[in-house]
């Protein structure tokens, strides 16, 4: 008798805003990147962390804006051992490990880049 099991084949969803989503693809945030404010990308660091993956797109923002942001984003993924993902010119998902478990935004990915 193991002290310490894990039920398998059942994974503990969170709930947001009292409506339990099922999927990781159900609570992305698309975005279009136009300001580099600190409030923003806190924000967007902000929801990340509460469990809601972001996809980003770069295009109407100035290189150092850009930079800003992706660099506390990124600092912000690598504490949630998370990943970025590039699915198109100037557009990156950020997502934390958890989020890719279901499968979901694999598939989202594939089905973005083709």
């Amino acid at each position: 008798m193991a002290l310490f099991t894990k039920k398998k084949g059942e994974v503990n969803l969170p709930t947001y805003q009292n409506q339990n989503l099922k999927t990781a693809v159900d609570r992305i945030i698309f975005d279009k990147i136009t300001t580099d404010e600190d409030k923003y990308i806190i924000d967007l660091a902000t929801d990340l962390l509460n469990g809601k993956p972001l996809v980003l797109n770069f295009e109407d923002i100035d290189a150092d804006g850009a930079n800003k942001t992706v660099a506390f984003l990124s600092g912000v993924i690598f504490a949630c051992d998370g990943r970025i993902e590039e699915i198109g010119p100037k557009i990156f998902l950020f997502a934390r490990s958890q989020d890719f478990k279901d499968g979901t935004l694999k598939n989202f990915i594939n089905e973005y880049k083709s």
